[in-house]
This record gives structure tokens, sequence and C-alpha cells, in this order.
């Protein structure tokens, strides 16, 4: 008889003492209790490890690993897709925490539907030092009538995409099948910032059976000092391979001509945000936009490039020789595009459709 949980939650503790009680406690304290935790904590200056440590020893089913620093958490959860035995994984950044209700919801969408490879659910985003959780703001994928019942990955990516959605590609704002993610290999990249902007896709993609539950499951506590919202030179070169990782999946995968077309305004929205737009991309200097641009359009990258953006909108697609030129050193032609014409016009756009709607 199988004695393996139905859950593994793992959770990253990587310098997080402040906010690890909570999100230590919304585990313990879930209302399904078959479960077990991996916290998986990389060598920090706090005591990080120590609070893990004394949680443990009050729950026989939290498991604690304490590992060299990676400077990335796609580190923790290749871990625990080697090692979880639970059938489903549930991730946790160590400064967020969870609905009790999480895996209580997750168990009666698998009752109801089977196994699923991919369970997608809502989160709120919070603002660090507030506890008030009226003050949140939601953080979903779907709407709710545009996700009932269960449909295959690629079904998913166009109920998204054809309401005008961007995927918001975070790794904790859906629950995997284990032994999908062992089988297709599903990796994160060790060491890089925004792992799962190019790893979302892929997992997405592939999945046979998909649903979705609409309901605010996991608190995101948003910290400006964090590395992902932090606007450095190391995000966007990061960002840079990460889309190099996507142009290559893109260009050796057969994908339906409606798919390219989301992911292509998706991908490239995203690649343009960071590198040019006048509020995000302030602290990123020339000499890095060209160096980022440079390693992006290496070959195979520029031709790879060209065919994603072949299938975006006009104006992603005229900003290309002005990429090309700040690849080359001349980066004020494209600063000046981006900032006196795509971010106004893009945003004159979306009032007009606010207004529609």
């Amino acid at each position: 008889m199988d004695q393996s949980p139905s859950f593994t939650i793992v959770l990253s503790g990587y310098q997080t003492e402040p906010y690890l009680p909570q999100a230590l406690d919304s585990v313990s304290n879930q209302t399904f209790r078959d479960f077990e935790a991996i916290c998986y904590v990389e060598e920090s200056t706090d005591r990080s490890l120590e609070i893990c440590q004394e949680h443990a020893r009050k729950d026989s089913r939290f498991k604690v690993v304490s590992a060299p620093k990676s400077g990335a958490v796609a580190t923790t959860r290749n871990y625990a897709i080697d090692h979880a035995a639970g059938k489903y994984l549930v991730v946790l950044d160590g400064d967020d925490w969870l609905s009790v209700h999480l895996l209580e919801k997750l168990h009666r969408k698998l009752s109801e539907c089977g196994d699923l490879d991919v369970i997608a659910f809502n989160a709120l985003t919070i603002p660090d030092g507030v506890a008030d959780l009226n003050h949140g703001q939601q953080l979903t994928n779907f709407r709710p009538k545009d996700a009932e019942g269960v449909f295959t990955g690629e079904e998913a990516i166009r109920r998204v995409g054809r309401n005008g959605g961007q995927i918001r590609s975070y790794t904790w704002l859906n629950a995997y099948r284990t032994a999908y993610l062992r089988e297709n290999r599903f990796y994160q990249t060790d060491g890089r910032v925004m792992e799962d902007f190019e790893w979302l896709p892929r997992v997405w993609f592939s999945a046979r059976t998909f649903s979705y539950i609409n309901d605010d499951l996991y608190i995101y506590r948003r910290r400006e000092n964090s590395l992902t919202t932090e606007k450095s030179s190391r995000l966007l070169f990061d960002l840079v391979k990460q889309v190099r990782s996507l142009l290559d999946f893109s260009y050796r995968t057969e994908i339906p001509e409606d798919l390219r077309r989301i992911w292509s305004e998706q991908w490239i929205s995203t690649f343009y945000w960071f590198m040019f737009h006048p509020v995000s991309s302030r602290k990123i200097d020339n000499a890095d936009r060209r160096d980022a641009l440079k390693n992006l359009f290496a070959a195979p990258g520029l031709e790879e490039f060209k065919q994603l953006a072949a299938s975006a909108s006009r104006p992603k697609k005229l900003a290309l020789p002005l990429l090309r030129l700040a690849a080359g050193g001349l980066v004020w032609p494209a600063k000046w595009y981006f900032q006196l014409l795509y971010y106004p016009l893009s945003g004159l756009r979306n009032k007009k459709k606010t207004v529609d709607r």
C-alpha cells in the first residue's frame, strides 16, 4: 500500500527570517493534512535555518535541507522535483504564505477531475508591511468563465491569450503533478533570476490535463529589495538568457501559429519592458543595453528573434532595426522610439480598451 503523501510543499528559506514563521505556520495549519514539507535553506546570515529546524522539531512532516548559496530559487525547486515524495508539488517562497485551505481545494479539484498535470489558482499581492488581505490585489491568469472543466495546456494558453491577457509566469501560481515534471525533465536553470519566465511556457504547453481553481490561495508579499523587483543589470542579462532559451524552444518545437502569436506578443513585450520602459529600465545604462542585445542576437539568436517577431504586432516589428543598431552601440534611436512613441501609444491603446469594456 502506497504511504506517500498527497502533496509536497517546498519552501525556500534564504535570508527570510522575519517572514518564515508566518510561512511555516501557513503550511502546518493546512486543513488538508496529508502532506510533507521540504524547507530548503541556502546559506544565510540570519536565523532562517534555525527557525526551520525549530519548526521541524515540532512538526514531523517537515524536513530541512541546508545547502550552499546558489543565488536563485531554481535550485530549491529542482531539488524538490527530484526528492518530493508527494504526488503533487506546491511551491512556496519563504517571504510569502499560503491560504490554509490551499491543499484542501487542490484535493477537492483532483477528486472531481482525476489526475491533472497542472492546476492553476489565484494569488493576492500584498505590499510588504501590510497585513490586511482586503488591501491585496488579485493575481490570476484566468477569467472564471474561460477556465471551466479540464483542458490541455495549449488550450490554457489560448484562453489567456484570446482575452488579451499575459500569462503570469510565476511557479507558485500553479500546483504540478510531480511525475509529470520528472518525466519531462522540467528543471529550472540554476543560478538565474526570473527562472520561471522560460520554464512555465514549456510546462503549460506540454500539459495534457489542466484545470483552474477560482480562489485566492497564495499570498505574494511584494518586497522592493527582492531580486525580481530590483531593476539591475543582473536581471537584464539573466532575462536575455531566458529569452534565448525561449527562442530555442520556439524554434525547435512545432507550435500552432495562434499560440506562436500569443507568445510572441508576451515574450517580446516583457523583454522590451525591462530593456526600454522609461520607469522599469531607468537603472539600466546604455552599455548594459548594448551588451544585452549583443548577447541576444549572437548566432542564431537574431534569426530566431526575427522569426518570433514575425508573429508579433507592427509596433514590435518596427523596433527590430533599432534594436540591431543598439546592439552595435547606437542606443539612443531605440530609446527615443520606446519612450516617445511605443509606450505612450501603448498607454493610449490600453486606455481605449478599458473604456470599450
